[in-house]
């Protein structure tokens, strides 16, 4: 019985363990400190162009998910397009789009819980102003967001 009782406690702290790494896998993927669970939407624009922006940490999903799409044109027949982030250039965190497996913009931004402000370059290298503000989230822990402000 000892036996068995210990080797229960050996799988769970692996288990455990593995788990705490998958969390800390994600968030270094999106450049985020800390990865809890939920929801945050923003709400902006692109140049003159409204936009609505949201992250995704849903446990029980496929990790986290930072997403945008258009709300007075239509881009991606009007879907979601997802960002993939790719490092940080001069404090701001850099995010690619990809659409049809095509890269067809870069963000530059800094991403806080208040707000998301920087710029859009797409494939013809034109510059945008990138600026929205945080509209609603239900994350887990509301005052412990990934965001630092």
């Amino acid at each position: 019985m000892k036996k068995h009782f210990l080797l229960t406690i050996v799988l769970f702290t692996a288990l455990f363990v593995n788990a705490a790494d998958a969390v800390k896998v994600s968030s270094e993927e999106y450049g985020i400190d800390e990865v809890q669970g939920g929801t945050m939407e923003y709400v902006g624009k692109i140049g003159s162009y409204g936009v609505e922006f949201s992250y995704m940490n849903l446990h029980m999903g496929d990790g986290a998910h930072f997403l945008y799409r258009y709300t007075t044109i239509t881009v991606n027949n009007g879907e979601w397009i997802e960002l993939k982030y790719v490092g940080e250039k001069k404090g701001y965190q850099v995010w690619k789009e990809y659409i049809n497996g095509r890269n067809t913009g870069t963000f530059t931004i800094k991403w806080t819980k208040q707000y998301i402000k920087g710029t859009f370059v797409n494939s013809k290298g034109q510059k945008y102003n990138v600026y929205a503000q945080r509209a609603k989230d239900n994350w887990a822990d509301a005052g412990d967001s990934p965001f630092s402000n």
